[in-house]
């Protein structure tokens, strides 16, 4: 159901810390709200975390539920990474 999912709490991450530690990036997608989402690895446990979606402009990071990024690339699809009033969900 695409309501519950975007209940489910996320993992917000301090973007500052993230960035001082140069994670690696697997691209990026821009989301129906317009924003640049880069999607990268964390920088020392790598790919056995989730990926982390990461909103230069706001300045914000958070853990995805996915540990691909296959899901996340459909724009105005129910798994689309958006930032929204400081939080991170999946999907409007």
């Amino acid at each position: 159901m695409r309501g519950t999912n975007q209940l489910k709490p996320r993992i917000m991450l301090n973007y500052e810390k993230l960035m001082n530690q140069d994670p690696t990036s697997y691209g990026d997608v821009t989301n129906s709200l317009g924003q640049k989402i880069d999607f990268v690895e964390h920088p020392t446990e790598g790919d056995m975390t989730p990926v982390i979606c990461v909103s230069h402009d706001l300045k914000l990071a958070a853990y995805s539920d996915f540990y691909e990024t296959d899901d996340m690339e459909e724009t105005g699809g129910c798994y689309e990474p958006i930032f929204k009033d400081g939080k991170f969900q999946h999907g409007i």
